[in-house]
């Protein structure tokens, strides 16, 4: 297993999945050998901001991506993305490849544009709603394959591929092949980019 402390925002979902395994009161706070690697690997797909990762050193089967690329709004925080995910710069430079991220949302990040708990402190409020006028279904959108995803210089996250957007209460969907979301959050229409960045100032690379 690999873990990325910088982008662990202690969502705990391993703790709860395999608290054999994960175990914060203990030092290595991982026991491997705790548990089957199969029940490994089920818990740590579940780290929903990909700070947790494994290698089958078995011949058991990798982390495949799921068939959707989704986008989850979680209210008073970030952008949960699990798909195929290419991040990249907006001259074209892939600086990451994974199955699971927590972008953040609320523009107060240290280490954007992935989250990393600011929001918490920078007291961050939004109900992970949908923002009027922008919810559609597009016809013929399958939300699977490849899903870029570019941080705008100083602007909005820019997502290009099949992709479905969900509220957090997840009745609501928006499915498209491109979107730009809120990363300053200022946006009068959150979690969609309505150029607030652009009124605030907002610095982000």
């Amino acid at each position: 297993m690999t873990y990325d402390l910088r982008r662990c925002i202690h969502a705990a979902e391993c703790l709860r999945a395999l608290p054999v395994v994960f175990d914060m009161r203990l030092r290595p706070w991982v026991q491997p050998n705790a548990a089957p690697a199969d029940a490994i690997a089920e818990a740590v797909i579940r780290c929903p901001s990909g700070a947790l990762h494994f290698e089958r050193m078995d011949g058991g089967a990798s982390e495949a991506p799921p068939s959707k690329n989704t986008i989850m709004v979680d209210p008073d925080g970030p952008l949960y993305v699990r798909g195929d995910i290419e991040l990249a710069t907006p001259e074209g430079t892939v600086l990451l490849d994974d199955t699971r991220v927590a972008f953040c949302r609320c523009g107060a990040s240290q280490n954007k544009p992935f989250c990393d708990n600011s929001h918490l402190e920078a007291g961050f409020l939004d109900d992970g709603a949908l923002g009027d006028n922008c919810v559609r279904v597009e016809e013929g959108i399958e939300t699977g394959g490849r899903l870029r995803v570019v941080p705008s210089p100083n602007g909005s996250l820019k997502f290009y591929g099949d992709l479905e957007l969900r509220s957090a209460d997840g009745r609501i969907t928006y499915s498209g092949n491109r979107v730009s979301l809120c990363r300053c959050g200022a946006s009068k229409n959150p979690p969609f980019c309505d150029r607030s960045h652009r009124q605030i100032g907002f610095q982000g690379s």
